[in-house]
Parts: C-alpha cells; sequence; structure tokens
C-alpha cells in the first residue's frame, strides 16, 4: 500500500481566540492563576489581553472544555487544573473512586461480607464456586454528598497471602480502597456510560435512568491471575475519570 498523500486546502488565519487561549492557558499551567481560585471578570482579562469581550468569550469556552476552568453561576470562572505531581516512581494502577474525584473523598462508608462467588465472578476472577469470595459495598462522598459507588470482589485465597485482620474494619477498608490497588501489577477496564439502576440510584442518591460512567477493572498480579474484580459507578459531573496506559 503506497503512502497516503495529505494536503491541506486552508488558507485561513488563525482564528482570534487561539492567541488569548494560548497565553490564559500558559497563565494557568505556570501558576499565576492557582486551582481553586478565581479567574478575573471579563471586563478586567479583556484589558489585560487586549482583546474584544467575543474573542475572549471564545477561548473562555475552549479552556472550559480542556477542563482547566469551570463556570460558576454567577460568578466568574474558577481554576479546576490541579497539577500533576511528577514522582520518581509512578504508579500506574490506583483506586479511581479516589483519585479520580474533582473534589477531594472526605468519608467513606463500607459494607462487607464474605461468601461464595457468583457465576460471573467465578469466570471473571477465575475461580471455583467452592471458594470464598470478599465482596464489599463501598460508597463514597465529599461534603456528605455520595459522588461514586464501588462494589469489589476479592478471593478471600489472595488475602491471606496479605498482613490483613479480615475481623478488622480499618484493615479492610485499607484493602479495599488502597492495598488491592498497589499490589495488583495489570488490569483489563471496560467502561460505559449507563443509567442507573435500582441499586445505584439507593446508594449515589440520583433519580432512575440518571446517566452514570460505569466502569469494570479486574486486576491481576504478576503472575497474571485474576486477583480483584471492581464495578465502579461516578457521578459525572463530579469526576474525571482519566486512564494513563
Amino acid at each position: 500500500m503506497g503512502e497516503r498523500k495529505v494536503v491541506s486546502k486552508s488558507n485561513k488565519k488563525i482564528p482570534s481566540y487561539v492567541p488569548i487561549y494560548n497565553m490564559i492557558y500558559s497563565d494557568i499551567i505556570n501558576g499565576f492563576y492557582k486551582y481553586g481560585s478565581q479567574l478575573p471578570s471579563e471586563v478586567e482579562l479583556t484589558e489585560k489581553y487586549g482583546v474584544s469581550r467575543n474573542t475572549l468569550r471564545q477561548a473562555l469556552t475552549i479552556l472550559r472544555e480542556d477542563g482547566l476552568i469551570e463556570k460558576q453561576q454567577g460568578k466568574s470562572s474558577i481554576i479546576t487544573y490541579k497539577e500533576e505531581k511528577n514522582n520518581t516512581v509512578e504508579k500506574r494502577i490506583n483506586n479511581m473512586m479516589i483519585s479520580c474525584s474533582k473534589d477531594e473523598i472526605d468519608a467513606i462508608d463500607i459494607d462487607y461480607n464474605f461468601g461464595p462467588p457468583t457465576d460471573v465472578a467465578q469466570k471473571k476472577l477465575k475461580i471455583k464456586a467452592s471458594e470464598v469470595i470478599l465482596a464489599s459495598n463501598v460508597v463514597y462522598y465529599v461534603d456528605e454528598v455520595p459522588v461514586g459507588h464501588a462494589f469489589l470482589q476479592i478471593p478471600v485465597k489472595h488475602i491471606e497471602q496479605l498482613n490483613v485482620d479480615l475481623n478488622s474494619e480499618k484493615d479492610v477498608s485499607k484493602l479495599i480502597n488502597k492495598t488491592i490497588f498497589e499490589i495488583a501489577d495489570s488490569s483489563v477496564i471496560n467502561i460505559r456510560i449507563v443509567n442507573a439502576e435500582e441499586n445505584i440510584t439507593e446508594f449515589l442518591k440520583v433519580g432512575k435512568n440518571h446517566q452514570i460512567i460505569y466502569i469494570e477493572e479486574v486486576l491481576h498480579n504478576r503472575e497474571e491471575v485474576p486477583i480483584c474484580r471492581c464495578k465502579f459507578y461516578f457521578r459525572p459531573e463530579r469526576y474525571e475519570v482519566t486512564i494513563k496506559i
């Protein structure tokens, strides 16, 4: 197959809002405007950058689409860009319910039990019907508002290799929200947009058929053995889900 030839027929000039977008973008990325602070008013910005109100608004629209700012009702926009920390060792797998929340999770409600695996769990986790799993429902809160729900299934045989007291709610909470992700070496992820069903509306306090982000993630260890099945339900307005491969 020959090399595809790409020809541009456009002779248009760069849109007038692009330079202003680039300037504000640069100021945000470089920390001139801090996360959580308010962007100056449109009048102040047009004077500072020397552009028309219409041109400025076009630039602000793109900045909102890119997730750098967010419009507040009756107020100027606030900065939503967070500088990513450059860690020497980057952990690829983490608990998305915590790491992808737009606001810091300040409360977690956990309910768990032990029992036989469902048919789906047997298939996904490659275990026998006679094995025992830890099954948990976890609800994540910001300012007392439920923003996400997770259902996890972990075969007890994998927990036995860890220093976890299954009679301790604190230990189980750490296992579910942190440890199981730390020991995972890879994962298989399925993402969909779904309508909230009755069991989910109960946890997230949303109306029936409210659209939510659904992610199923199966964690694997270094031997490529599945060690945990996670079902995540995100309220889309409260999360920005980023997956780095």
